[in-house]
């Protein structure tokens, strides 16, 4: 387990309570073997609540158990990747390295999901009188990705790419609405202008970002975490590309569970729309 976690745990070991030092006492324990454990698994091995866990997470500095998983999975110290790219590689093992670099970044991401705060999410999107879906730089390109998505749905979106018109946008939003805010390092000027402008707002909002103590992190009324690493020829941002367009996935298949026949109904008439303009131009 990460030092610096371990620090937080012997230093607040003598305040707990038995419960929670049983359960911090297996933390220790099970070291980076945590990032495998769900906040039930981890409740059922110390026969403790899953309440008991998320207070101890908080008590440790984290906002719940899924960001003290983060957290470990990123700081944990671990041998240097085997994606690393040389020159000596042939095309194929560049494809191989790539793709795997890419599944173990999904793969975390999934770690740090729980059904609660996709139900949450869920929740937030099917109840929006409008969804809008706000990101800058390469987040902008997650956000496009997003509402393609989600015009697949009955929901009415929005969504601009440019700045100050995504601005004026959000000063439009209130709290029957919804926005999805992503940024990778969670600290851009540009993204937290628009996420204070949705808050004043009161807008619910769902927040994508690599980092949990970001600024932007405290605005999401429910927040997913893209975990990413840094290679040689790609950086950590456009790794978390990845898993960002994945998550969105993950709230655009769920909703269009929920929206069931609606969705299909869209769907097809959208299908049907553009076969004829093909059809028309063939």
């Amino acid at each position: 387990m990460e030092s610096n976690i371990k620090k937080r745990i012997s230093e607040l070991f003598p305040t707990l309570g038995a419960q929670s030092q049983k359960l911090a006492q297996h933390l220790l324990e099970l070291g980076d073997r945590l990032s495998n454990k769900t906040i039930q698994e981890l409740a059922s091995e110390c026969h403790v609540s899953t309440a008991t866990v998320s207070r101890l997470a908080q008590q440790l500095g984290f906002a719940n158990f899924s960001e003290l998983k983060w957290s470990l999975a990123k700081d944990i110290k671990t041998k240097p990747t085997t994606h690393e790219i040389s020159k000596q590689d042939t095309p194929i093992v560049i494809a191989k390295k790539t793709l795997e670099a890419n599944i173990e970044t999904l793969n975390g991401t999934f770690k740090q999901m729980n059904n609660q705060d996709l139900l949450y999410a869920l929740n937030l999107i099917v109840n929006s009188k409008r969804l809008g879906f706000f990101g800058m730089g390469g987040s902008n390109i997650v956000a496009l990705d997003a509402y393609h998505k989600f015009l697949r749905t009955p929901l009415t979106l929005v969504h601009n790419t440019e700045y100050h018109l995504a601005l004026m946008e959000a000063s439009r939003f209130n709290h029957h609405d919804c926005a999805i805010v992503i940024s990778h390092t969670g600290d851009d000027t540009d993204t937290l202008d628009l996420a204070e402008s949705l808050k004043q707002n009161k807008v619910p909002m769902i927040v994508i970002t690599s980092f949990p103590n970001s600024p932007l992190a405290d605005y999401g009324n429910v927040t997913f975490y893209s975990i990413s690493e840094d290679s040689k020829f790609r950086s950590e941002a456009l790794l978390s590309l990845t898993s960002q367009i994945a998550i969105n996935d993950c709230l655009y298949m769920l909703t269009a569970q929920y929206f069931g026949k609606g969705a299909e109904d869209v769907l097809n008439n959208m299908h049907k729309t553009i076969f004829t303009k093909h059809s028309n131009h063939s």
